[in-house]
């Protein structure tokens, strides 16, 4: 019952970060491109909203990697949702590692964000190859820590609503986004997967 509390909690986080993330598709130009210099450039625009478009697929699918019940009675759909989920963990993840590098808040942020994308990239690849191998524990626990990154676009977004209410500058916390919410993830990631291992008695 409480996992697919939790995986319900995951879709209305999808959902959630869907419509705050429509404005970029609306306009050429919104939200906070607004306050970058490089926006003016077609090609990071398009990096920065493939990395949008595709990491939203990510947050979309990647749940239903962890029905049980879907894997046992549907595998080959499980397969195929498996395959959307990682390509666009893959995609999203170069191409926020590109967009990284114009990120606001400098060296700090860029830092940040670019450990983000290759530790989602890597962990990813690390979940596909333990598949392969047939390591379904390792596997399982590659795809846990792999979703939390993902679930950061939403943690991190979570965290940016305080400068709305606390007296604080937008740059700080925005320098903060981009280090607290994979990090947190991850130790939540890893502490849901013991918490998911079967006890031995």
């Amino acid at each position: 019952m409480k996992k697919y509390l939790l995986i319900g909690f995951f879709f209305i986080g999808a959902i959630t970060m869907l419509i705050m993330s429509l404005h970029f598709f609306q306009h050429e130009i919104s939200g906070i491109l607004k306050y970058k210099d490089i926006s003016s450039s077609a090609l990071y625009r398009l990096c920065f909203k493939s990395h949008i478009l595709f990491g939203i697929i990510a947050i979309f699918t990647g749940p239903t990697q962890f029905l049980t019940r879907l894997r046992i009675e549907r595998l080959n759909l499980h397969k195929r949702l498996g395959y959307v989920y990682f390509f666009s963990v893959l995609f999203s993840s170069v191409m926020g590692l590109i967009a990284a590098q114009f990120a606001m808040g400098g060296i700090v942020s860029t830092i940040g964000f670019s450990v983000l994308s290759v530790f989602w990239f890597t962990s990813a690849i690390l979940a596909i190859h333990t598949i392969r191998k047939k390591d379904i524990r390792t596997h399982k626990k590659w795809m846990y820590v792999n979703y939390g990154l993902t679930f950061a676009a939403i943690t991190q977004r979570t965290l940016l609503l305080i400068p709305l209410f606390l007296d604080i500058k937008f740059i700080s916390i925005y320098r903060l986004s981009a280090w607290a919410p994979w990090i947190l993830n991850t130790m939540v990631a890893l502490y849901l997967f013991k918490k998911s291992e079967p006890k031995v008695s």
